[in-house]
Formats: structure tokens, C-alpha cells, sequence
């Protein structure tokens, strides 16, 4: 059946220009060949962002949030999601500095259990040993010293603890003052050393 002068125009709006079996290779190869080009209009602008919240007593220059909102940017993050990420790292910062302090106090209380627990100068002795350890502190009469120890924890060191109880018992208060030379030595004579000091006539 031929169709009609009338319904000639519409059946050729309602057919493709070409089928998929029917189309010149060259034409769709052009096709492929040809890049999408956006307009100005299309591409998106980077967002911009505010202040991020940060946790009590932390602070972040723009210089330090430099990298991080750049690459923001790029993803196209939100304020929001990008705030997501700066809690995360936040919360890990934070982590991993509790765990140095832990590991930190740890050490210490180790220390202290073993100089409590040291033959020569724990249990017992503890309290004589620490005394003589301030002594030789004491005595030593350095600027800062204490402080030192006790800023570093090498205070509760065991080695540190048995040279400074060793020093403050070869200290005598009568035999040392700090920044005083020692007499020296008179030389005996050989009969101080024959007769004890008292040589016979």
C-alpha cells in the first residue's frame, strides 16, 4: 500500500535520519571525533569557604588550611562536607597526641616501679637514697637542674636516680662547698709517714 501525497511529510518526520545499521562509518566517526566543548556558563565555579570550626584551644592559619582547601575546592566540596573532613583530621590529630602522652606517662611510672623495686637503693632504702639524691642536687647548686629532670622525666630514670644518690653520698657537708676549690695536699715528710705525723727525736 503506497501512502498518500498527505501522509508522505509526516512518515518522514517520524523516521531517523539514519539507522544504526544504515549509517555512513565516516559520519559517525566524525561524530565521536568531535569534543564536547561546555560553555562558559557550564563549568561550575570552585566554592569558596568560611572559618571551619576548630576544637577548644586549636588554631590554623590560612596558610595551613592552604593545601586542604584547595583540594576542597577541586572536589567540589561543600562547606559543610569539607568541615566533615577537618573534624576527622582533628580527631586524629588529637588521638595521636593523647597516645604520645600516654605512652609518655607510661614509661614513667615504669621507672619509678623499678627504683622502688632496686636492691641498692629502693624498698628499704628508698627514703635514704632519695634523700642523699637531694643532696647531691642541692649541692651541685645548677640553675634549672630540678626543673630539667622533672620537665623530661629523666628524673625517674634509674640510672639517672642511682648517680645522683651515689654523688650525694660521697658528699660531705663539711668537705665540700660549691665553687670552692679543695686544699691541696701537703706533702708528708718520711718520718710523718714512719711515725704517724709524730716523728721521734
Amino acid at each position: 500500500m503506497e501512502p498518500t501525497s498527505d501522509q508522505a511529510p509526516q512518515l518522514a518526520q517520524a523516521r531517523p535520519e539514519e539507522s544504526v545499521l544504515g549509517a555512513d562509518p565516516a559520519t559517525e566517526q566524525q561524530h565521536e571525533q568531535t569534543p564536547a566543548h561546555p560553555s562558559a556558563e557550564e563549568v561550575p565555579a570552585q566554592p569558596g569557604y568560611g572559618d571551619f570550626k576548630l576544637p577548644e584551644g586549636v588554631s590554623l592559619d590560612a596558610e595551613q588550611l592552604k593545601p586542604a582547601t584547595e583540594l576542597f575546592a577541586d572536589s567540589g566540596l561543600s562547606q559543610e562536607q569539607a568541615q566533615k573532613f577537618i573534624d576527622l583530621a582533628m580527631a586524629r590529630e588529637s588521638a595521636a597526641a593523647h597516645r604520645g602522652v600516654q605512652a609518655f606517662v607510661d614509661l614513667q611510672n615504669q621507672w619509678v616501679s623499678e627504683i622502688k623495686a632496686d636492691p641498692d637503693i629502693g624498698g628499704d632504702r628508698l627514703k635514704t637514697s632519695l634523700a642523699s639524691a637531694a643532696r647531691a642536687i642541692d649541692r651541685l647548686n645548677v640553675p634549672g637542674l630540678r626543673e630539667a629532670l622533672n620537665f623530661t622525666g629523666a628524673g625517674n630514670h634509674p640510672a639517672v636516680v642511682k648517680a645522683f644518690v651515689r654523688l650525694g653520698q660521697m658528699i660531705s657537708e663539711d668537705r665540700y662547698r660549691p665553687g670552692a676549690p679543695a686544699r691541696p695536699q701537703v706533702p708528708r715528710s718520711p718520718a710523718e709517714v714512719i711515725y704517724d705525723g709524730n716523728p721521734r727525736t
